[in-house]
């Protein structure tokens, strides 16, 4: 695996928007279908009728499809996820419906979304025309701190996000917005968090669209100190890796590591420096699957040195930073 010129990928990104039961995903979902920037978006629902679609509906394409008045093109799920991406691709290339943009997964309220970004990096039908996007996961602006500390599953919701929607902030007072918000970026120091009320919501180029002047929020993690335990187990950590990595001895660590405790390793992002090229290298993995790694053109303002930020569950900074320096030993 060789890291990647940030060249065009002109795959479908596959988004996921997932949150906890009653957190707001469905009327969130809701919202983006009326949106004219999701017209040219592929839906994957689990149920047709818990969205509400009747209003929205311009006729049904196949037994699991039906085309939006809005553009898009809502399916559900059926037997198999692997299965229905590749019959959506199909009716486009058929000429059946026409061709989208992105397509944007909505998962149950107590799903876990690392299993759909795997599927569709690792299946081989499916890696042709999609790529992994975007995990978004709404999260309750009253209820949301409480869900957290009570259930697993919130927490790997958040653990796994790129960005977090704070829900129905128009029914929560500030200081208990500010303390879920506080909650979120303990869990997940990387994560991009939107504000959403009854009367404005982020839309969807806020959501699964980054402007390229934006700055990647895990560049931030170098700038403070970073340690924290949370509810089930999780913790958050960063492992400076100062000295430029053997990219091929990095890769065989990191996918063995990945392979072997991958269920305790929610996610992983860095920074690295690798010998050989002045480029750094983004480092992004969800549980057992690594994302593609790709280069920057040169190493941001005031940062000279690389690390990896891990949210992990009942695995250790100091097992990590043991595992890390073999790969100095050996090389060495």
């Amino acid at each position: 695996m060789q890291p990647a010129a940030s060249a065009q990928d002109d795959r479908i990104p596959v988004h996921v928007l997932t949150g906890f039961l009653g957190s707001g995903k469905t009327t969130f979902l809701r919202h983006l279908l009326g949106e004219p920037d999701f017209a040219d978006t592929a839906v994957v629902i689990n149920e047709f009728g818990e969205v509400g679609l009747d209003h929205l509906l311009v006729r049904e394409v196949s037994e699991d499809a039906v085309l939006l008045s809005s553009g898009c093109l809502c399916c559900a799920v059926r037997d198999d996820l692997v299965s229905t991406l590749a019959d959506m691709f199909e009716m486009v290339r058929r000429g059946e419906v026409e061709p989208f943009r992105r397509v944007v997964v909505e998962t149950t309220g107590l799903a876990d979304p690392a299993p759909i970004m795997q599927a569709v990096m690792s299946d081989l039908r499916l890696r042709r025309g999609y790529r992994a996007g975007t995990i978004v996961s709404t999260v309750d602006g009253v209820g949301g701190a409480g869900t957290i500390a009570r259930f697993a599953e919130a927490v790997q919701q958040v653990a796994l996000a790129d960005r977090v929607v704070v829900t129905k902030s128009d029914l929560a007072e500030p200081w208990r917005l500010d303390a879920l918000r506080n909650d979120i970026a303990a869990i997940n120091p990387t994560v991009g968090q939107l504000v959403s009320s009854k009367a404005k919501m982020p839309g969807a180029g806020a959501l699964f669209e980054r402007a390229g002047g934006e700055r990647p929020r895990y560049l931030d993690v170098s700038e403070q100190p970073l340690y924290g335990r949370h509810s089930a187990g999780v913790e958050t950590f960063v492992v400076d890796v100062a000295a430029a990595v053997d990219w091929p001895a990095f890769v065989d660590w990191l996918e063995l590591l990945l392979a072997s405790r991958g269920q305790s390793i929610l996610r992983v992002k860095g920074l690295l420096s690798v010998a050989g090229d002045p480029r750094p290298v983004v480092i992004h993995g969800v549980q057992h699957v690594v994302y593609p790694p790709e280069y920057l053109p040169r190493w941001p303002d005031g940062i000279s040195g690389g690390w990896l930020v891990f949210i992990a569950r009942d695995l250790s900074r100091s097992a990590i930073e043991n595992a890390l320096s073999s790969i100095f030993a050996s090389t060495s």
